[in-house]
């Protein structure tokens, strides 16, 4: 099959949405373990703007593109995809172990695709993988008893929104920091909310769950998660975005720190997607082939979408921060 023209957006330099540009690249025949995907819509989601401006851990270096989450359309197949049941023209999902999703074609590894059900929105479904399997995998490492209690940093965010969604239909009761902007998001889905402004949260989430959390699920790498956790419980650590422009120290020190923590009062688990999507690819395409199904069915409900053309990736990652409550960004390739 003749190459595709194809198109990506690259980040020459660290710095403001200003540093994002859109290149053509010559695209390679895919190998024995690939096939070639028309991307049609890619996440632009809170991670690809910490590479952007050079705080990501897993982006030393500029000069790559962003972008984990992508729906498209498969356009060559071989042996082994045929044995997944990838075939021309379906439409498939993934999740990237490293960046690379912002771009018109990609040629993906087998491993990464899964297949987008029927009922699906590619729109919607674009803005799922990354905080989907986060979700998941993050309630699957906090272990909370039955009946017992969550707390979730962040509660009304992305990741957050589907995890108090995983908990509650668990038979969980969910404790959570949010702002008085997003409390009512949070607390339509099932959460306790109280204000990450103040400065008590922690005591008041011991307070409402009667000595602290069964578990807790934090992002930012505050130690007072920990203090809103009882001692037998377990804090998952999903990423360190709690200080802008430290994040990469901060998730440096922070990744070792809680593998060391495995074994204390309270214990720590480290839940990272990448590392999940790289070293154990056929759980994580079961968590999303699973994850999707009850969003498809109405189970979990999905974010609200709003979308941005391909070309206009400087101007979508500058409203990433004015973005309301349950609402992720979407780009959306041009056709053909």
């Amino acid at each position: 099959m003749i190459a595709p023209h194809a198109r990506r957006v690259t980040v020459d330099r660290f710095g403001p949405p200003e540093m994002l540009h859109v290149e053509s690249f010559a695209l390679g025949e895919p190998g024995r373990r690939r096939v070639r995907v028309r991307v049609t819509h890619a996440s632009v989601g809170s991670t690809d703007a910490m590479a952007r401006s050079g705080d990501y851990l897993f982006q030393p270096r500029p000069g790559f593109v962003p972008g984990y989450d992508f729906v498209g359309v498969v356009e060559t197949t071989n042996a082994a995809a045929a044995r997944r049941g990838l075939s021309i023209g379906m439409r498939v999902i993934g999740c990237l172990a490293r960046m690379g999703s912002y771009t018109t074609h990609l040629n993906a590894c087998i491993d990464r695709l899964v297949p987008l059900p029927d009922e699906l929105d590619s729109t919607v479904a674009a803005a799922l993988p990354l905080d989907l399997v986060t979700a998941d995998l993050a309630l699957e490492l906090a272990e909370p008893p039955h009946g017992g209690t969550l707390f979730v940093q962040g509660v009304s965010g992305p990741v957050g929104s589907l995890l108090t969604q995983l908990a509650v239909a668990k038979g969980l009761r969910v404790f959570g920091t949010a702002s008085e902007r997003t409390r009512a998001s949070a607390e339509s889905l099932g959460a306790h909310v109280v204000n990450y402004r103040d400065p008590n949260w922690p005591i008041m989430i011991r307070q409402l769950t009667a000595g602290g959390a069964h578990a807790g699920v934090d992002h930012t790498g505050t130690a007072l998660v920990r203090a809103a956790t009882r001692r037998t419980g377990t804090v998952v650590r999903t990423a360190w975005s709690g200080r802008p422009g430290h994040g990469r120290v901060d998730a440096a020190r922070g990744g070792p720190a809680t593998l060391a923590r495995r074994f204390t009062s309270p214990s720590e688990r480290l839940c990272s997607v990448p590392l999940l999507v790289a070293l154990q690819p056929q759980r994580y395409r079961q968590i999303l082939h699973d994850q999707l199904h009850r969003i498809a069915g109405g189970q979990l409900r999905a974010p609200t979408v709003t979308t941005a053309p391909f070309d206009e990736v400087i101007d979508a990652h500058r409203q990433l921060a004015d973005l309301p409550p349950g609402h992720k960004l979407v780009l959306e390739m041009p056709p053909g």
